[in-house]
């Protein structure tokens, strides 16, 4: 339908992953042909951008419970999963701060209209970016404590702010549906 997307295709009930299908000849067509089932599930723009906001109030609370520990390891004892782990969680603000931007773009929030604790949205957001590139200066300078201690002052208090960005980001797109 108009204004939908597709948001995943099922083959006899498993999910199609395209490269499943990248050792075969790109002539080859006779196995998804031979199949029995295809299924496409579409949604809005709105479902999938609600569906990406919960998915990211999930991953706060995960990272909320993780960084304690995270910073705890940065600080006495850090082992290469404390640095893959450190890793995740750059990965996953770097997801946050797309999702943050492309909610802007798609449904132009005017996030300068959102304010959270007092504060413009943007302006958050442009804190959150300068501490996270000092985390990752830190880490790169192999300055430990400081990576710990902007873990557990700095990120930990912001998962508190990213959640009521969120949730105020979420309910502005309740209102303009």
């Amino acid at each position: 339908p108009a204004n939908s997307v597709v948001r995943k295709i099922h083959i006899d009930g498993l999910p199609f992953a395209p490269d499943g299908f990248a050792g075969e000849s790109a002539g080859n067509l006779n196995t998804i042909a031979s199949k029995n089932t295809v299924e496409i599930f579409t949604g809005t723009l709105g479902e999938i951008a609600r569906e990406s906001v919960g998915e990211a109030l999930a991953y706060l609370d995960r990272i909320e419970a993780a960084i304690p520990s995270l910073a705890e390891g940065f600080r006495f004892c850090p082992s290469s999963e404390s640095f893959e782990n450190l890793r995740h969680l750059c990965e996953g603000f770097y997801w946050l701060n797309m999702l943050i931007d492309r909610l802007d773009a798609s449904f132009r929030m005017q996030l300068e209209t959102i304010l959270i604790r007092g504060i413009p949205a943007p302006q958050h957001h442009q804190n959150f970016i300068s501490v996270l590139k000092q985390l990752i200066e830190s880490q790169e300078a192999g300055d430990l404590v400081v990576v710990s201690d902007l873990l557990e002052y700095e990120i930990a208090p912001m998962v508190a702010v990213w959640r009521e960005m969120l949730g105020a980001i979420e309910a502005k797109m309740k209102r303009m549906q």
